[in-house]
């Protein structure tokens, strides 16, 4: 897989401050630091109210900031120390768990004020999207309905991504769940079989009729026993 470039039309983006390319890649001489600092950033920019933090559980189940890092925890673990060291990002524990902040003006008065009492961490804060309905990614799908990522499995979600529309996809999820058949082969079996009843528009939402495909052999099966 290689970068397509940035594709025609209207697409979101999130405002930098040059001192992040001046003063702080320059002190990092990690790829997950980076990697983490900078998908921090990106996460904290489309949140609102004040203070704006993440989590590790957060960040731990962001499907795209993992599959950056090999789904590997210890990376994560490894840049967000490394982020905190280099002082881009400041850390509070709260109720037992990690909150990180953005080294900001902003980040800064909120922990002087969560200090000193003043300021008490909301476990819950919105998103500047949460009014609008995004289709989830093939990877937030997989471990929604499935469970935890692999590198191999991630691989085979990247070639279906590439194929498939997104609303054919998230049938195909939708389907699977309702039969109670968390594997992503019968997930891609639907896939298929809707792409052999498509001759023509190879990539077509099928009709309500088609929405409930054939699957034979084992993997019949295994549906019945579920």
């Amino acid at each position: 897989m290689k970068f397509t470039g940035v594709p025609n039309g209207r697409i979101a983006f999130t405002s930098v401050p040059n001192i992040i390319f001046s003063e702080l890649l320059p002190l990092m001489d990690d790829v997950a630091q980076i990697q983490v600092t900078l998908h921090v950033f990106y996460l904290l920019s489309q949140k609102k109210g004040s203070p704006r933090y993440v989590t590790f559980e957060e960040l731990r189940g962001d499907a795209t900031l993992m599959q950056s890092l090999a789904f590997k925890p210890e990376q994560l673990k490894r840049g967000l120390e490394k982020g905190v060291a280099c002082g881009a990002l400041l850390q509070v524990q709260a109720d037992g768990a990690a909150w990180y902040f953005f080294n900001s003006p902003e980040s800064r008065r909120a922990i002087e004020k969560i200090k000193n009492g003043e300021l008490k961490l909301a476990a819950d804060m919105r998103t500047v999207n949460d009014a609008v309905q995004e289709m989830p990614n093939i990877f937030k799908l997989y471990e929604q309905e499935i469970g935890t990522l692999t590198p191999m499995i991630a691989e085979e979600l990247k070639e279906a991504e590439a194929e498939y529309p997104p609303q054919v996809i998230l049938d195909a999820f939708r389907i699977a769940a309702e039969n109670n058949v968390r594997s992503w082969k019968y997930v891609s079996k639907i896939l298929l079989d809707w792409t052999r009843k498509s001759q023509d528009e190879k990539t077509r939402r099928p009709s309500s009729r088609e929405r409930r495909p054939a699957i034979t052999g084992k993997l019949a099966d295994l549906a019945k026993q579920k």
